[in-house]
């Protein structure tokens, strides 16, 4: 038996190039891999699917970058943000001129002050700007329980200042292209450690995990498995970080990895 934890952004989809759906081929790879007795598990940043996956492809769940964990419909981990840490961040943010949104399994809710910039940047990983309303929950500070943070910028120089004022322990992943943002989590759990707890959990050996994925935040993640892939679209640190690399995003690379090591 085997394991594989997929990244979903730049892995299965990519919004910014119109890959809003996994394709074909790799969706029958997913079936073959688990026709065979091994398991499947999402690992992202994401903190819920998109629509564009159905979950009953799926065995088991990795979100917020490794705070919730989830295998056969059993939440094994959900590290929430307090009330009092929230409200932190809240005005770092604020003063920072950033949008922000917070996400937990529950739900999704996101902050009034530039609300603008915190939508536009979800719009660009595939939210439709029109749904907005009704996909988000009233923002109640007593009522969020969220495991992830998002704050969005209008400038580099605005996200490196608010990461500086977060505790240097908390786990921050900052883009400073494209959309100029940061995902915020708690310290001491990461995407790769919550795989390898999960493997052990299940009873598997290091050299039955696989991952896949293509961003920064995946790079532990792929040293911490017994094999790491990277698709052919990751810049050189994260291929330098594989065991594999893979053909990009737009070329199928992920099914065919998966038809290439697995035999399928």
């Amino acid at each position: 038996m085997k394991i594989a934890f997929v990244d979903i952004d730049g892995t299965i989809l990519d919004y910014s190039k119109g890959i809003n759906y996994p394709s074909e081929i790799c969706i029958e790879m997913f079936r073959q891999f688990r026709a065979q007795g091994n398991i499947l598990i999402i690992a992202t940043s994401r903190s819920h699917l998109p629509d564009g996956l159905n979950k009953e492809m799926f065995d088991g769940f990795i979100f917020s970058n490794g705070q919730y964990i989830e295998y056969h419909n059993q939440i094994l981990l959900n590290n929430c943000f307090s009330k009092e840490q929230i409200l932190f961040q809240q005005s770092i943010y604020n003063k920072h001129n950033a949008g922000s949104f917070y996400s937990g399994v529950i739900g999704q809710w996101i902050s009034p002050f530039r609300k603008d910039l915190a939508v536009d940047h979800m719009v660009y990983f595939g939210l439709d700007r029109t749904k907005v309303d009704e996909i988000f929950l009233p923002f109640d500070i007593d009522l969020i329980e969220c495991t992830a943070v998002t704050a969005a910028f209008e400038n580099n120089e605005d996200m490196w200042l608010a990461k500086a004022e977060l505790p240097e322990d908390w786990i921050i992943h900052a883009y400073d292209e494209e959309s100029i943002r940061m995902d915020v989590h708690l310290p001491g759990i990461t995407k790769g450690s919550s795989c390898v707890f999960l493997t052990n959990h299940i009873g598997l050996n290091r050299e039955d995990s696989y991952a896949f994925g293509d961003g920064l935040n995946d790079i532990e993640m792929l040293e911490l498995v017994g094999y790491g892939v990277a698709l052919g679209n990751a810049n050189d640190r994260v291929k330098e970080s594989a065991d594999y690399v893979a053909l990009s995003i737009e070329e199928d690379g992920l099914a065919h990895a998966f038809k290439s090591i697995f035999k399928l």
